[in-house]
Formats: structure tokens, C-alpha cells, sequence
């Protein structure tokens, strides 16, 4: 049997996830961040598009593995434009802890005025950036919390004038761009709540590494089919973009091996046709497939399914079993994705068993998968391994063998 060599090139480097600038109360207190837009390469958010460079830092704020990135989870701000605003897909934040920033260059027509009070109803907070005090922004002023003013664009009787104006309204005014103690100073007799200016801080680059789509999918699928009870209706929303995945599933189920009474029809027969056990790891098998070439895809799933066989080996009862099946499959996410396995795990709802196994290399669940590592390098670089009973490298090819089988009539 031809083994695969698998090496970590896959690895993700660090890079720049966005900026975060603090905002900060009168008594110096950071209150909130906003966030700012920033590439590796130097192309700012207008060059990249504002729906863009809007949808990246939403994904490298949510995905993102970083030190730095805990705090900034909330509140933030985050600048959105008018066709981010009114798509389908916004916003995967809670309402709670984020407020949208209208930016300038947006045109506030009745239909977009209707959308932000739309979101307002359920529950997200607005700020109006750089504001211009123009009569097209009037409507909006009642749906916002916050204004947001560039100091150095107004004299501050300009200033004071419009927030006596729009004082019956419950806004709390933000001062930008305060870059001395004395304009400080000014703006709070102004009246200013909350402040943001190179005086009190400067945005400070938040780097680290993002996660792949296909492996966030992995992990929320992970999440979903591994609790004591999945969530039937949200697994098929799930698998709803995986066509292929479900035609798949779908032929194994309506196949001889699992005929009843009537073929399958939908996900939701589909598990109950094949079981939980066996339908998280027909789902699991092809996803993984489909996201990953298949010689990684090969060794994980080896690794995954030898790890459970050897808890049979060892008479573990059949939860830890499925237990040892997961954390095979999760030690190899750095092959399938390049994230540490640890990093990954921080993300994922599972047993603390996992976990621990994972992060800590504690319990017989690590000790099965030092066991699998051991044989899978001894097979890449063709030498001895050591003490490893050829029992378990019996298993170990038996597991592969199924897998390689398994990967085949997929093909088909």
C-alpha cells in the first residue's frame, strides 16, 4: 500500500487583520474601538471597495487567531457602506456589540433610510461618521446614537450651534481627530461624551492569522453534529450549499447496505436512515474530502478512524469511542487547514476530554493519536518505529484501507 507523505506547508502566515483605534470616555476610560481596514499590501479600503474591505474585517474580526484580537470583540465600530448596509448578508454580529458607522460618502435615499430602520428595530446602534450637518441627513439623525465630528473640519461654534440644535435628540456626541490636551479640553466644555484622536491614542495594527472559510465551515459543522442532540433543521441549512455532499450521502443511505421500507428523501431522513454515529462520519468523511486534496484528507480520516478502533482495541465504552474519533480527526487540522489544532479546538463546543487531548496531549485519547502519529511516520520516512505493536499497525492498515475504499466509491 502506497503511503502519503504529508507536510505542513500549508501552514498560514501572520498578517495584518485590521486596525483598531480606541475611543475613550471624559475620564480617559476606553469605552469601545473602532475598526479600520488595513492590508498587507497597501491597498486602502477605497481602492478595495468599501462592500470589500467591509466584508474582509467583518471575516478577519470573527475568524481571525490573534493575542491581541480578545479584546476588540466588543464594542466595536465598523464603518459600512450603503451597498454592504442594504445586501442580504449583513451583519454577522450581535446588535449588541457593534455600532455601524454611516460614512459620508453614502446617500441617504428614503430606501436606505427604511433599511437602517430596519436594523435599528432589531436592535443595532448607528453613528453617523464625519458627519456634515446637511439637510439630506436630517432623517437619519433620529435613528442614530451617535455623531461622530471631525474637529479640525468645524469651528466649535459651528459645533456648539448644532448640538443646541439637535439637543432634544438622545445623541451622545463623539469628538475625532483630537490630537492636543487643549482641543481635549475644548471639546469636553462642548459637551463631547466620548473622544478618538491621536492625543489619547493612535490605531494600533492587530496581526495574527485567519482561518479559512472551508475550515470555519468544518468547525461549525463540527459544533452542530457533535452535540448530544444536533440541530436536524440546522444541519440542512448547513449542507444547503454542499450539493454534492448531499447527493453523496443520499446514495450511501438509499444504497442496499441501508434500504428499509422507502429511499431517503431529505437530510433529516438521511440521519435517521444511517444513525447519528454513522452519519456524522459519512458527513464529516466527505466534507473533509471535498475541502482538502486527497492525500490529506486520506491520512486525517486514517488517523480518525484508527484512533476509534484502537478504543475499541482497548475496551473504551462507546461514547469515549466517538470521543477518540473526533480527537484524531481534530489533530490533523493543521494538515487539512494549517491551524494548530489547539487554535482550532478554541473555537469548537466539544468535551473537555477533546480538549485536553488536543491542547494538553492528556488522557488515552492523545496517547491513541502519539500511537497513529508514530506509524505514520514510520511509513514517510520508511524506518523502525520503535515499540509500536504491530497490532495497532494491523489497525492502522485496516483503517486506511477502509478509507481508501470509502474515498473510492465517492469517486464513482
Amino acid at each position: 500500500m502506497q503511503q502519503h507523505k504529508i507536510s505542513n506547508s500549508r501552514e498560514q502566515r501572520i498578517q495584518s487583520l485590521f486596525a483598531a483605534q480606541p475611543i475613550f470616555d471624559r475620564n480617559n476610560n476606553r469605552v469601545a474601538v473602532e475598526l479600520l481596514y488595513r492590508s498587507d499590501n497597501g491597498i486602502t479600503a477605497l481602492e478595495l471597495g468599501d462592500n470589500r474591505a467591509t466584508t474582509e474585517l467583518l471575516y478577519n474580526l470573527c475568524s481571525g487567531i490573534s493575542s491581541q484580537i480578545a479584546q476588540y470583540n466588543a464594542p466595536v465600530f465598523i464603518n459600512v457602506c450603503a451597498d454592504f448596509l442594504l445586501s442580504d448578508s449583513f451583519l454577522p454580529l450581535d446588535a449588541d456589540n457593534v455600532v455601524i458607522e454611516l460614512v459620508e460618502r453614502i446617500t441617504p435615499d428614503p430606501d436606505f433610510i427604511a433599511h437602517v430602520a430596519a436594523f435599528k428595530r432589531r436592535g443595532f446602534r448607528f453613528a453617523l461618521d464625519d458627519f456634515e450637518f446637511t439637510a439630506d441627513w436630517e432623517p437619519l439623525i433620529a435613528l442614530a446614537d451617535f455623531i461622530k465630528v471631525d474637529i479640525l473640519q468645524h469651528n466649535y461654534a459651528e459645533i456648539k450651534s448644532h448640538m443646541h440644535r439637535l439637543r432634544s435628540y438622545p445623541l451622545e456626541w463623539l469628538a475625532e481627530r483630537v490630537e492636543t490636551p487643549e482641543q481635549f479640553e475644548q471639546c469636553k466644555a462642548l459637551g463631547f461624551t466620548l473622544f478618538q484622536g491621536y492625543f489619547l491614542a493612535r490605531p494600533e495594527l492587530v496581526t495574527g492569522k485567519t482561518v479559512p472559510p472551508a475550515a470555519l465551515k468544518m468547525a461549525d459543522l463540527i459544533n452542530n453534529l457533535f452535540r448530544d442532540e444536533p440541530d436536524i433543521n440546522k444541519l440542512s441549512l448547513q449542507l444547503n450549499d454542499e450539493p454534492a455532499l448531499v447527493m453523496s450521502m443520499l446514495r450511501i443511505a438509499n444504497s442496499p447496505l441501508y434500504r428499509k421500507t422507502r429511499e431517503v428523501n431529505s437530510v433529516k431522513e438521511l440521519i435517521m436512515r444511517l444513525g447519528l454515529d454513522l452519519a456524522r462520519k459519512w458527513i464529516l468523511m466527505f466534507s473533509v474530502l471535498n475541502r482538502c486534496g486527497p492525500a490529506a484528507a486520506g491520512l486525517v480520516l486514517s488517523r480518525a478512524y484508527t484512533a476509534q478502533q484502537l478504543a475499541v482495541l482497548w475496551h473504551v465504552d462507546s461514547v469515549k469511542q466517538s470521543q477518540f474519533f473526533l480527537t484524531g480527526l481534530l489533530s490533523g487540522v493543521d494538515i487539512l487547514f494549517g491551524i494548530a489544532p489547539a487554535e482550532f479546538v478554541a473555537q469548537l463546543n466539544v468535551a473537555e476530554d477533546i480538549k485536553n487531548a488536543i491542547c494538553m496531549h492528556s488522557g488515552d485519547a492523545a496517547k491513541a493519536v502519539d500511537i497513529i502519529k508514530t506509524i505514520e511516520n514510520a511509513y514517510a520516512m520508511k524506518r523502525n518505529a520503535g515499540d509500536v505493536k504491530a497490532d495497532y499497525f494491523a489497525v492502522y492498515n485496516q483503517q486506511q484501507h477502509y478509507v481508501q475504499e470509502k474515498f473510492s466509491g465517492f469517486s464513482r
